[in-house]
């Protein structure tokens, strides 16, 4: 009976009208937003890649030049875009994709595409995430909201009913059929994002993509067995249809603006004036109550002693090498502590917008979907962070080239393109998706309890479906 239902509801679902335009019309907002967004891609991953070809060029065919000047000189890194950016941009259109690497500081990232784009576009950016998040539920609500009410009202459901089958396979039958016609409908747009990855990239990101069509798929199994409950238990199609469009509204609009502003009130990230004055009176005292120049001082008795030399030019080593690497790690702590306090007041933030995801499922799946498609917060921390570490190896490649190869007071020193070479080359490596993952737990465990509460109300309802069909 489950499968005589599934496909009355097949057919009848591909044969309606407004149900082929509909989906003629997601088809065609699919295929623009996933033709832009691939042009996007390709036009920004080929400069970022030429951009960072470019720099490493400058960098090795600098010519002979004092290290520590190199080092001021500084190189920038460029994080790559990524394939599935494409479905899933995130936060990267506001976050910068390049960091200038330079001595003794730690720099913000620069130059958010946001910046360049018009305003209409900033104020509602078309991508294949917004499709499948607010306008594919859409879709699946106005698929199934009448399911049952239009049954009861055209006097069919005592009928069925009464013909034997039972509440449970009805409403399984119809979640089954409905179901599928969406897959069927939806598949050309699937196949043609599949293979639009698939050719940009080969089969790198295809696990990553296979998980996000799962969870997809799982939020759009969690939206039809809502239409069907909110259908089955409404007095009419009319009803039903206003319950689950202010439902779709608030999870999809409402709440997740409130609770962005809601954790930008509660939880205030510093200003760029109080974190430079912070950053400032650090570097004067350090962070361990002694000041650079007295770490300095200890340094140079202690090689003083070490050497058995009574003048800094008398060592066997360059002293102002050590210099710039005790200012080095001064500076490295200093901006480790306010980075730190940035980005936990930033995670506040976030802790509420995953707080505020059990109240819309909808900003749960965005939460898992922008960490498995690279696009996240975090995946924009990572990329932040190893251009750090690349900074600080650098640096200390630099300083070490000093302190060896030249003597205290030699201002006439200079390295040459074998250091250049050897100080190694930047490249942005996406995060592993275990770890992307591991990030998922609480927004994928909104998914779930959503998911069993919508079962367990489901159930509830066709217990009591012949009442409500009396």
């Amino acid at each position: 009976m489950i499968a005589t239902v599934a496909r009355k509801e097949f057919r009848g679902a591909l044969r309606d009208g407004r149900v082929r335009a509909g989906a003629l019309v997601l088809l065609v907002l699919g295929l623009a937003a996933l033709a832009s967004a691939a042009a996007r891609y390709a036009d920004v991953s080929a400069e970022r890649a030429a951009a960072q070809a470019l720099i490493q060029e400058q960098w090795t065919a600098q010519g002979e030049k004092n290290p520590h000047s190199a080092a001021h000189y500084g190189i920038y890194a460029f994080r790559a875009a990524l394939p599935l950016g494409f479905f899933d941009p995130g936060v990267s259109s506001y976050e910068g994709v390049s960091i200038w690497l330079e001595a003794h500081k730690r720099n913000f990232a620069i130059g958010r595409p946001a910046d360049d784009m018009t305003a209409l576009v900033r104020f509602g950016e078309l991508s294949l995430a917004f499709v499948f998040q607010a306008l594919v539920p859409l879709g699946l609500i106005l698929m199934a909201y009448a399911a049952f009410s239009g049954e009861r009202e055209g006097g069919t459901l005592r009928q069925l009913l009464a013909s034997g089958v039972t509440p449970a396979q009805l409403f399984l039958g119809k979640f089954v059929g409905l179901g599928g016609a969406a897959l069927l409908l939806l598949a050309p747009l699937l196949a043609v994002c599949l293979a639009a990855l698939v050719y940009a990239s080969g089969t790198t990101w295809l696990p990553a993509a296979l998980v996000l069509l799962l969870v997809y798929g799982v939020y759009g199994a969690l939206v039809l067995l809502l239409s069907l409950t909110v259908s089955a238990r409404a007095s009419s199609s009319q009803a039903a249809l206003l319950v689950l469009l202010a439902f779709w509204a608030v999870v999809t609009f409402v709440v997740p603006r409130v609770a962005a502003d809601l954790g930008r009130s509660l939880e205030p990230t510093p200003t760029a004036g109080d974190f430079q004055r912070g950053v400032d009176a650090d570097l004067a005292t350090g962070l361990d109550g002694e000041s650079p120049a007295a770490k300095v001082e200890k340094r140079r008795q202690q090689l003083l002693k070490l050497y058995k030399v009574e003048r800094e030019q008398d060592l066997p080593i360059n002293f102002q090498g050590i210099v710039f690497g005790i200012q080095d790690d001064v500076g490295n702590a200093v901006y480790d502590k306010h980075f730190g306090i940035l980005e936990r007041a930033v995670d506040r933030q976030v802790d509420v917008f995953e707080a505020a995801s059990v109240l819309s499922p909808r900003m749960a799946l965005a939460l898992i979907s922008q960490e498995v498609a690279g696009t996240s917060l975090q995946h924009q921390r990572w990329f932040e962070r190893g251009a750090e570490q690349f900074r600080r190896r650098l640096m200390d490649i630099l300083n070490r080239d000093i302190a060896i190869n030249s003597r205290t007071g030699q201002a006439d020193y200079r390295a040459g393109a074998e250091l250049w070479r050897r100080t190694g080359e930047y490249r942005y490596e996406p995060e592993p998706l275990a770890e992307s993952l591991a990030r998922c737990a609480a927004p994928l465990t909104v998914l779930v309890l959503w998911l069993a509460v919508l079962v367990g109300a489901s159930v509830v309802t066709t217990r009591h479906l012949k009442v409500l069909a009396a």
